[in-house]
């Protein structure tokens, strides 16, 4: 391998990595606890977008309802937060597979 297809490999391979870094900051990643209490839509950059509550539970809301709600709005952007990080180190993970010069495995 001459090292003009070397340079050709490695401006595809940040191109594909650009490309996924974009990707992973526009997609949006909801999260409704187990019983609807809350629902939060974050983006890829960990950015709350929106966060709604089931209108059964708002409507009789008392202190320990307060409470409960504020565990499941961590509890909903916890989750989120982990399969944002799983994502960005999949497609880590994916790119640096693809990388195969010779001398440097």
């Amino acid at each position: 391998m001459d090292f003009n297809s070397i340079l050709q490999r490695a401006q595809r391979m940040q191109e594909d990595l650009e490309k996924s870094q974009k990707e992973l900051k526009n997609k949006e990643y909801t999260n409704k606890t187990v019983s609807s209490i809350v629902k939060v839509t974050m983006d890829g950059e960990y950015q709350a977008k929106s966060v709604e509550f089931g209108k059964d539970f708002v409507n009789n809301f008392t202190n320990e309802d307060f409470e409960m709600l504020a565990d499941s709005i961590s509890v909903a952007i916890n989750e989120i937060t982990r399969e944002i990080t799983e994502d960005k180190e999949d497609v880590m993970s994916d790119l640096a597979g693809s990388i195969n010069i010779p001398g440097l495995r």
